[in-house]
């Protein structure tokens, strides 16, 4: 052992996008299509600030953050109440169901 650095443990760069690390809970529509705007509202203001050279990175992020906004807000009005794949149920492979109600 000594002062070398352990995996994983390293200071992200200043310009990372790094999000919290208890921030691993599943969105609701509601709830992505909030994060969206505020990303949204973030890029616009990086734009309006940018150097000339960066602005059409930063208007093609403006553009993409939109269109997602666009499919998030369609798949919520389109499904309310969706659960999306937190109700999958894979398939039993065959044979499963006679295996689970104890037939051979």
């Amino acid at each position: 052992m000594g002062d070398d650095p352990i995996p994983g443990d390293t200071i992200p760069n200043e310009g990372d996008l790094v999000r919290d690390e208890e921030d691993h809970d599943l969105l609701t529509f509601a709830e992505g299509g909030i994060r969206l705007r505020e990303e949204i509202e973030l890029a616009k203001a990086d734009l309006a600030a940018a150097a000339p050279e960066r602005r059409a990175t930063l208007q093609a992020r403006v553009d993409a953050l939109t269109d997602a906004l666009a499919r998030n807000t369609r798949q919520a009005a389109e499904n309310p109440g969706d659960t999306g794949f937190l109700s999958y149920r894979p398939a039993r492979p065959v044979g499963a169901a006679a295996d689970a109600a104890g037939e051979s």
